[in-house]
């Protein structure tokens, strides 16, 4: 670990000031509490069943979310981050419950990370903290959400269309079956629509 350095907090602002005009004060304090640390292709940041007592901004890299069934131990793809995105599981990191997730480093990363302990002590002093982290909530809660309706709505020819380029990118770095998994398709099902389309 090591602490956040001057190029790394700037992506950080621009991306939460997306959500919201953050005061000098708010920003010198976050940069206080931050760090910055590299994880490797392979590493699991967490585990199933683990309290989440830190949240991650991703510099670069690309991660997974993986469900574990709870009788099985099954594991299945559920969701992908890229870079500039923030890592949590729900429940986790906001209710400090066992995740029921695991997180995955696909590509070596570099992450800028806050302790839970940090993020309740800046919450405590700052009103913005709740704004920021509800919208960033929400924004990724809709993502979430339009995902499960393609799954449900659209079938694996116009999912597969639909999402093509972010697909062909993710089919670049990683392994066909995670991303079947995460499109809720066979792995034959998504290398045939790979090659025809």
């Amino acid at each position: 670990m090591n602490p956040i350095s001057d190029a790394s907090f700037h992506k950080l602002i621009q991306i939460l000031e997306t959500y919201f005009v953050l005061n000098h004060m708010f920003k010198s304090t976050l940069r206080s509490r931050l760090q910055e640390t590299a994880y490797k292709k392979g590493s699991r940041i967490l585990n199933f069943h683990e309290k989440q007592q830190i949240v991650w901004f991703m510099l670069e890299g690309l991660a997974r979310e993986i469900r574990v069934n709870t009788e099985t131990f099954e594991e299945k793809t559920m969701w992908f981050w890229s870079e500039m995105s923030f890592l949590y599981t729900t429940p986790g990191f906001f209710s400090q419950q066992p995740s029921e997730c695991t997180i995955e480093i696909l590509k070596d990363c570099r992450m800028v990370l806050m302790s839970y302990k940090d993020w309740t002590l800046l919450k405590d002093e700052f009103k913005e903290t709740e704004i920021v982290t509800e919208k960033i909530r929400g924004t990724y809660d809709k993502l979430r959400q339009e995902h499960i309706d393609d799954i449900k709505n659209l079938n694996t020819v116009d999912r597969y269309l639909k999402h093509k380029q972010s697909l062909l990118q993710l089919l670049g770095v990683t392994k066909l079956k995670f991303v079947a998994e995460y499109m809720s398709m066979s792995a034959d099902r998504l290398g045939r629509l790979r090659k025809k389309y």
